[in-house]
């Protein structure tokens, strides 16, 4: 067991390197390959953070100074995350091609447009974790110095993206239901509002056919 125990940690970072070199080698072959983008930026931060953690380990058996050294761990740990979400955005790619003409880039960044029911919940289970676990991540953290700097620099940075990216899948969302992206507001209403927010862009299905946010993302794509 305790020669098992010692070889793991190269076992996984031989998979890890392994997969994601086939990973890009896949991506940069397959031209027409839908959300190539994501799958390429999850094997290269894969390839990042793997390699990465077992140097620092390497580093901070033969080094005096392990506490500031082991501090980068939480570092490469924000780049696991954002690699896990890059994959889930890459499967959510070819989902949408086969549901809607959808992309990825529009439906997190763009506040025109509509969006069905399962686009609000897919993408809210794939990024909804990334962004909380960033959020507690400054607070949580035993990393000193340098490190912790990165650490509260990505905090901020995904908690303004994060708040643009919810403000625009919301928007959409309401459009499918011929309302205004205003309605976000209603957020601002103790309790109903919530739920009351929660039943539109979770339950309510969008209005049927073209209204004046666009055509039926659904239906469109069909067509």
């Amino acid at each position: 067991m305790e020669n098992l125990k010692d070889i793991l940690p190269y076992v996984q970072l031989t998979m890890a390197v392994v997969s994601s070199i086939l990973v890009l080698v896949l991506a940069s072959s397959a031209r027409n390959l839908i959300g190539r983008e994501w799958l390429i930026a999850y094997a290269v931060l894969t390839l990042v953070t793997w390699p990465g953690f077992w140097i620092l380990s390497l580093i901070a058996q033969h080094s005096e100074n392990r506490f500031q050294i082991y501090s980068w761990n939480d570092v490469l740990h924000l780049f696991t995350l954002f690699a896990t979400a890059c994959f889930g955005l890459f499967l959510f790619s070819n989902w949408a091609q086969s549901r809607m003409k959808l992309d990825v880039k529009t439906l997190l960044f763009s506040f025109s447009g509509r969006i069905p029911r399962s686009a609000f919940w897919i993408s809210a289970c794939i990024l909804y974790p990334l962004f909380t676990i960033l959020g507690f991540a400054p607070f949580t953290t035993e990393a000193e110095g340098f490190p912790k700097v990165i650490i509260w620099i990505v905090y901020a940075t995904s908690s303004l993206l994060s708040t643009w990216i919810a403000l625009a899948v919301y928007a959409k969302r309401w459009h499918d239901c011929s309302k205004s992206g205003w309605m976000s507001l209603i957020l601002l209403i103790p309790i109903i509002g919530f739920f009351w927010f929660l039943g539109y862009q979770g339950f309510v299905r969008g209005t049927k056919g073209p209204n004046r946010y666009g055509d039926d993302p659904l239906i469109t794509h069909m067509a």
